[in-house]
């Protein structure tokens, strides 16, 4: 049981910082814009730009850990099956397990 709920925090961490660094602004070479990086803009998942996220446009983008589902209710903070500009930019993860 102690495994499980280790394995899925770690999961579920990685998971939420995949989305934060996953998507790095690039400049007009493609490359790197040298900005300072951070989580992907909210309008990259609100794919019909309605102003929220569901579950069907979070699950279009690749998460290292975790199922998006479980990933996508530790974000949305109200459990409405949205989730807001707000909600996305005022998430944290998890920390760490300590040892």
């Amino acid at each position: 049981m102690q495994y499980t709920r280790l394995f899925f925090n770690v999961g579920l961490f990685g998971a939420v910082l995949f989305l934060s660094t996953a998507c790095k602004p690039q400049g007009p070479d493609g490359g790197p814009s040298g900005g300072m990086g951070g989580p992907p803009p909210f309008s990259e998942f609100d794919l019909n730009g309605d102003g929220v996220m569901t579950l069907e446009e979070f699950s279009e983008h690749e998460i290292p850990h975790g199922e998006h589902a479980e990933v996508f209710s530790m974000i949305d903070a109200n459990g409405d099956g949205q989730i807001t500009e707000e909600e996305f930019t005022s998430h944290k993860p998890p920390a760490p397990p300590s040892q």
